[in-house]
């Protein structure tokens, strides 16, 4: 029987689970970082099912649900995005795909930071004029980065 202090705190399991799913050895298939390597400028601006996202819509929808989260995390504060702006209004330059998964990095890295001075009772409280809970938030973000990655690999496919 496993004591109480044996137990992974769900702080210290919401930081693997975010830092996993990004870079780590997922038990599901390839990590985010991954995901998203070895796709060329040209691939991400494809749209291979018709007018869905493409690669890079995707990728700027996580980075800015990302950090959103770690703003949210970090001031103690609601999620406020300012209005349709998490999906971009035109596409990306070259250099801009560039860097997304380096600012997509630094987002989980900053969240992970903030995150490491948070109890389990911190993560219990509401997130401020919100129904949910900070738990119930970082939980929904790495569901999120889940799903879009899915979308990613089989866009990722579709345009090799």
């Amino acid at each position: 029987m496993l004591l109480q202090s044996q137990l992974m705190s769900e702080v210290k399991f919401l930081r693997d689970q975010l830092e996993t799913t990004f870079k780590g050895d997922s038990w599901h298939g390839p990590n985010l970082v991954r995901t998203l390597s070895g796709i060329d400028y040209e691939q991400v601006m494809k749209r291979p099912i018709g007018e869905r996202h493409n690669i890079w819509e995707i990728t700027y929808h996580m980075i800015f649900w990302m950090e959103e989260v770690w703003k949210s995390v970090r001031d103690h504060r609601n999620l406020n995005p300012e209005k349709n702006k998490d999906w971009p209004e035109s596409g990306a330059t070259e250099e801009e795909w560039e860097q997304s998964v380096n600012r997509l990095e630094a987002a989980v890295n900053m969240t992970l930071d903030e995150l490491s001075s948070w109890t389990d009772e911190d993560l219990e409280e509401k997130v401020p004029g919100e129904k949910y809970t900070f738990k119930q938030m970082l939980h929904g973000v790495v569901h999120h980065n889940l799903y879009h990655a899915g979308q990613i690999n089989i866009l990722k496919q579709k345009t090799s």
